[in-house]
């Protein structure tokens, strides 16, 4: 046999394995299971990306900016061929419908609507509220997850497990009192709203075989209080609070839909 042939035989062989490999790539990505994350660029957001990410999942990494704003979920992106990051501001329609537009006819087992701030409390402690800022945290906590759920809604229909999370907050419940802790007007306001929100969306959907709750993540110290001198108790760390709530969400029945569970699988009062 000739060199220039065996050379031949060689580049088919090599262009035959890489389309195999290729495809079977595709299948495995297409038979994983699959996870919506909004606000994913730091925080609990992030962390839930990073863990389904190692846990296989085809994971959609959502935040407002470009990814190459984000260092650490850049990394995350660039070492994770699973995740898939998707420029989305959830207080923005036409950037909703966009999204929904890029990802129509592929299925989300999972919508996590994680997007959300406290928005450091500022200007929400009595008499010196900041009126301005309510709109904001409204916008934010409440009405984004229930716009991306509404434009996202297709997806989760054609999903295997067709759930809806939406992290909250023990600061939005009447029966733990806001969590006990002081102010947060606004906060308070906007997470009390999404919980509503929520529950209505699981009574209306609950026909489609589609779970909705609310998860509470306990006291993640999302905005770096601890570096600044600032002592938050019972603070716990980001990876117990989202291998917990994954831990919750892996478990979720039809049963549970439109209920309030702690990220150690406790249910919590409204």
């Amino acid at each position: 046999m000739s060199a220039v042939r065996l050379i031949a035989m060689s580049a088919a062989l090599f262009a035959a394995f890489a389309t195999t490999a290729v495809r079977g790539a595709d299948a495995a990505a297409a038979s994983a299971p699959s996870v919506l994350v909004t606000g994913s660029s730091r925080g609990i957001g992030l962390e839930l990306v990073r863990q389904y990410a190692e846990l296989g999942w085809t994971v959609y990494a959502t935040a407002r900016k470009p990814l190459a704003d984000y260092a650490g979920l850049a990394a995350l992106a660039a070492k994770h061929p699973n995740v898939r990051y998707e420029q989305l501001d959830v207080v923005d329609p036409a950037s909703i419908a966009a999204l929904a537009g890029r990802l129509a006819g592929r299925p989300i087992d999972v919508l996590i609507n994680n997007a959300g701030d406290t928005d450091e409390f500022k200007g929400q402690f009595f008499p010196k509220l900041d009126h301005d800022r309510f709109r904001y945290a409204m916008d934010l906590n409440a009405h984004g997850p229930i716009r991306v759920s509404e434009a996202l809604f297709p997806n989760v229909l054609a999903g295997a497990q067709k759930k809806i999370v939406a992290i909250s907050s023990l600061a939005g419940s009447f029966g733990a009192g806001g969590g006990g802790m002081p102010g947060g007007y606004w906060y308070k306001s906007s997470k009390a709203a999404l919980n509503m929100l929520m529950v209505t969306l699981a009574g209306d959907v609950k026909p489609q075989g589609v779970t909705v709750v609310c998860l509470s993540p306990g006291q993640v110290d999302t905005h770096n209080y601890a570096a600044r001198g600032i002592t938050m108790p019972g603070t716990i760390d980001v990876t117990v609070s989202v291998a917990g709530l994954i831990d919750v969400i892996d478990r979720l029945a039809i049963a549970q839909t439109g209920t309030f569970i702690r990220y150690t699988g406790e249910p919590q009062p409204w």
